[in-house]
């Protein structure tokens, strides 16, 4: 039991994971079925044996088909998130628009073999476009003691706490600017093999990726180094303590890239608002670290990041810093679904949902967050403040309501006669409903 306690949480961090473990945010393992005790074999002689069979269990409102022993199971997976947004205040009229859009449509399957194997098969659909996401094969067990996982595949970054949760479990609608722009030109997925190793009180991870399944820059490779470690020095009952660090090293292979260090400060459908950078021709590759320190007490959560990331070009580097300060409270008293295992979001289970009579969980999220991109003779800058409620109807299903106060002063060489500042407000509700 405690095998799957340990490797159950370790899987928390994505989506992908907590689903192919079924297991809840707080890292403690959902009922399997007992193994049989060879002491029963002389119950045989007078009774007959009940046949063990393949079956199908609920676990957090989901199926699961689960094999006679336990041990082998899987699990479909589903995410549907429909926004509509809408935009107003700023100084130039093309940035006042209304925006609705399904941000996201996932289908795949996840599970375990002989309790020792873990795999995930996951697509996107979305933009008119097909992505594989997740598609691994991997190991669990114990390496020293220790709780450990060794995946390889197409994999999702371990790099930040927004940036390594899975999207639906994020408080806000956008991922914070250091989880969305301190990251690697190959994005948030990569084809490789990542190792972690989970404590009682920390994670650490390292991972050696290139491209994803479905890179956009056939004619260049990349090879990224990553590592991530998060430790909680104060772990008990209503009270955790996070400190985390990370750290990513590009290299393209096969010629260079133009890159961008485009950032949206609004809300992601609205192209209008995103804060441009010039083409940065010529990289050979870039890196970044950043930093994490939060906590949670009772029913409050509260976390700070800041990164920074350089790319390297041929005449000088260009550089984006980036922090963030988010809160939220459950005002509905229940513990927030942070993942003590592996240092990230997770979705919370809904005791008493609104389809059970209960009134579900209600959060209330603020967040401060700015990015600054710096090179010779150019800087950009942009800050967002944004304030928002989650009311989770079901462990399955969620209704997001997010504000956003923003600002953008592109550098003049990006707005020539037009203003170099702009400011307006943002609103977005979200529905979702995930399995």
């Amino acid at each position: 039991m405690d095998l799957a306690c340990l490797c159950s949480a370790l899987l928390l961090s994505s989506t992908s994971l907590a689903a192919a473990t079924d297991l809840p945010p707080n890292g403690t393992a959902a009922p399997t079925a007992p193994a049989p005790d060879p002491a029963d074999g002389d119950a045989k002689n007078t009774q007959p044996a009940k046949a063990l069979r393949t079956r199908i269990q609920w676990r957090n409102g989901s199926p699961v088909l689960v094999s006679p022993d336990g041990g082998t199971t899987l699990r479909p997976l589903g995410q549907l998130i429909v926004d509509v947004a809408s935009t107003s205040g700023a100084r130039d009229p093309l940035r006042n628009r209304r925006d609705s859009d399904v941000r996201a449509a996932h289908l795949g399957f996840a599970g375990t073999v002989a309790n020792r194997f873990v795999y995930q098969v996951e697509t996107e659909f979305a933009g008119g476009a097909t992505d594989i996401l997740w598609a691994y094969v991997g190991w669990r067990g114990k390496i020293a003691g220790v709780g450990a996982d060794v995946l390889a595949g197409n994999l999702q970054n371990d790099r930040s706490v927004e940036g390594s949760s899975g999207g639906e479990a994020l408080p806000f609608a956008e991922p914070n600017f250091v989880a969305s722009a301190i990251a690697p030109d190959r994005g948030g997925f990569g084809f490789g093999a990542q190792a972690r190793l989970i404590g009682a009180t920390w994670h650490a991870s390292f991972a050696v990726t290139g491209n994803d399944l479905d890179a956009r820059h056939p004619q260049t490779d990349s090879r990224i180094l990553l590592a991530r470690a998060h430790w909680n020095p104060i772990k008990r009952a209503g009270t955790i303590l996070h400190l985390g660090a990370w750290t990513f090293d590009e290299k393209f292979t096969g010629g260079t890239r133009t890159l961008g260090a485009n950032t949206n400060v609004a809300y992601g459908l609205n192209v209008r608002t995103v804060l441009p950078s010039p083409p940065l021709t010529g990289s050979t590759g870039d890196r970044g670290a950043g930093l994490e320190a939060g906590g949670v007490i009772g029913p409050v959560w509260m976390m700070g990041e800041a990164g920074r990331r350089s790319i390297d070009l041929p005449q000088a580097d260009a550089r984006t810093t980036a922090k963030s300060l988010s809160a939220g409270w459950f005002v509905t008293g229940e513990a927030p679904p942070y993942a003590a295992a592996t240092g990230g979001f997770g979705r919370p289970i809904v005791q008493r949902s609104v389809f059970q009579g209960g009134s579900g969980q209600v959060e209330l999220t603020a967040r401060y967050e700015d990015i600054q991109f710096h090179m010779p003779g150019f800087r950009n800058t942009g800050t967002s403040v944004t304030g928002g409620l989650n009311w989770y109807l079901s462990s399955q299903m969620r209704v997001m309501a997010n504000a956003t106060a923003w600002r953008m002063a592109p550098d003049r060489q990006m707005t020539g006669t037009g203003p170099r500042t702009d400011h307006g407000t943002t609103f977005v509700l979200r529905t979702q409903i995930v399995f």
